[in-house]
C-alpha cells in the first residue's frame, strides 16, 4: 500500500531504513539496509514518537509534528501520517533539510491515502 512512499524515502541520500508502523507498534510496512529486526525497529519508533509526543504537549500544550533524534552516527526522524507512525533512520551526514521536506511529502501522501 505504501511501496511507493518507502521507495521516495530511501531514494534520499543517506536514508537507511523505513518503517511504517500503526499507533500499537506494530508493523504495516517497512524498507531497510543492513538494519536490525524491522519490527522492532517499528516498534522503538512508535514508543519514541509516543512518549516524545508526551513531553511535548506538556511543556508547549501543543502535538508535535516532526520529532528528530541525533545520535553520532545516525538520525531518526518519526512524524504521524493519519493513523499511522512513519519513521526514517538515516545516516548523520544525510542533508537534514532534504529529509524533512521528504518526509512531509511522504507524511501528506500516507494522510492522502488513508
Amino acid at each position: 500500500m505504501f511501496e511507493n512512499v518507502i521507495a521516495d524515502l530511501l531514494g534520499v541520500g543517506g536514508v537507511k531504513g523505513v518503517y511504517i508502523a500503526d499507533s500499537e507498534g506494530t508493523l504495516i510496512e517497512s524498507e531497510s539496509v543492513g538494519l536490525a529486526n524491522e519490527e522492532m525497529c517499528a516498534a522503538l519508533i512508535v514508543d519514541l514518537f509516543n512518549k516524545a509526543s508526551e513531553i511535548t504537549q506538556k511543556l508547549s500544550s501543543d502535538a508535535p509534528d516532526l520529532i528528530t533524534v541525533e545520535g553520532k552516527k545516525e538520525r531518526v526522524i518519526v512524524s504521524k501520517a493519519g493513523n499511522f507512525v512513519l519513521g526514517i533512520v538515516a545516516d548523520i551526514k544525510a542533508n537534514y533539510g532534504l529529509l524533512k521536506i521528504e518526509m512531509k511529502k511522504a507524511v501528506d501522501k500516507m494522510t492522502m491515502m488513508v
